[in-house]
């Protein structure tokens, strides 16, 4: 019902216009027949006017049928629009994250701008129903009546669109807890990513020292080994001096080589270590990520399948009043404690009369404790539903 007024309002406002006209104009053409008068001063031969009389019963009887009617054209729109809604969320629930959380941001400025419109034409359509009424005939009790069935329509609609903010709400939750866990894990990998880029850089830094000290260490051998060749060939003075210049020379180009080597090594290993690194975070913030939507998916699910059990038990457990009838329902507020025991059973609105109300409170206190859901954290202590016998 409410996806049909926020697509086609027109059509809707337009159905309830035409059952209230229809219903003024029966009773208008019950109530402004002519009836016979007969003067007492005219011929026999004369023309007489005939009218004839209609009893408040009957009209209140036509009325009744009408709106029996009109209501049960309510409920059976209300239920193929209820079918056609778990379909949909049953697709939806399968696209992908992003475009859902895209698709419920849309949804729900568009419900709550259509839901102000809505109620905004709805209360400029009653006031002026209500002017029309009360102009054209001020007792009309099945004007009465249509005009409370609307109300009541209005009111059934305000209590849909508020459970289905509970649903986005407990959506958008489940999409803040999953949004949550995802930052979690990258800035987990990135802790992890800048902790073995450090220590790959630690380690170049090591093996680049222990490189240049080996590197001086030779040196200062091989200059010892030269010196104690010149002191031995002082003769050959020129010729060592020039090979100690080389032997210098080759030494710091071999110094400079390996430490470049060594460098270059560690960069290498430690660009390598840092990608793996960030590869491995990034595979497990999805498969964290990907965990969390399969846990909001099962809780969803859970939740479901926990209202199913409760209604079939009561439905058990209900025993149908003398004067049921077809179509009936009630909105009732139930509490409970951790193990299903029912403490308290309210009624907030019931279209039968009071014993078909009382049967209801009597099988749900009937069916406690009620069912336990399959997981722990969907558990409310407050449950809220409609029962409907069939």
């Amino acid at each position: 019902m409410w996806r049909m007024l926020t697509r086609m309002p027109g059509a809707v406002i337009v159905a309830v216009l035409l059952h209230l006209l229809l219903a003024l104009a029966i009773v208008f053409n019950q109530l402004w027949k002519p009836e016979r008068i007969e003067p007492s001063g005219q011929q026999a031969d004369q023309p007489t006017i005939e009218a004839e009389s209609v009893s408040s019963a009957a009209i209140e009887k036509q009325a009744e049928r009408m709106r029996q009617q009109r209501e049960a054209r309510e409920q059976e729109v209300k239920q193929q629009t209820q079918a056609a809604e778990e379909a949909a969320a049953a697709r939806r629930a399968e696209q992908a994250r992003a475009e859902q959380l895209a698709e419920l941001r849309k949804q729900r400025e568009q419900a709550a701008k259509a839901e102000a419109e809505r109620l905004a034409r709805l209360k400029e359509q009653q006031a002026q129903l209500e002017a029309e009424r009360q102009e054209a005939m001020e007792d009309a009790k099945a004007a009465r009546e249509a005009a409370e069935a609307a109300r009541e329509k209005a009111e059934a609609e305000r209590r849909e669109a508020e459970q289905a903010a509970q649903r986005r709400a407990a959506e958008e939750k489940a999409r803040q807890k999953a949004e949550a866990a995802k930052k979690a894990a990258e800035e987990k990998a990135r802790k992890e990513a800048e902790a073995a880029r450090k220590a790959a850089e630690e380690k170049a830094r090591k093996e680049a020292e222990a490189a240049r000290k080996a590197a001086e260490e030779k040196a200062r051998k091989e200059a010892e080994a030269a010196q104690k060749a010149a002191e031995e060939k002082a003769r050959k003075e020129a010729e060592e001096k020039a090979r100690k210049a080389a032997e210098e020379k080759a030494r710091k180009a071999a110094e400079e080589k390996a430490r470049k080597e060594a460098e270059e090594k560690a960069r290498r290993e430690a660009e390598a270590a840092r990608k793996q690194a960030e590869r491995e975070a990034r595979e497990r913030a999805l498969q964290e990520q990907l965990a969390a939507e399969q846990q909001a998916r099962a809780e969803q699910d859970a939740l479901s399948r926990w209202g199913a059990a409760i209604k079939a038990k009561v439905r058990r457990n209900w025993q149908r009043p003398p004067g049921a009838q077809p179509g009936w329902t009630c909105t009732v507020t139930v509490r409970q404690d951790r193990d299903g025991r029912v403490r308290n059973v309210s009624v907030e609105r019931c279209d039968g009369d009071r014993l078909f109300e009382r049967s209801v409170v009597q099988a749900i206190e009937a069916s406690s404790p009620l069912p336990k859901p399959e997981l722990e954290s969907i558990f409310q202590e407050e449950l809220r539903f409609n029962f409907k016998p069939e």
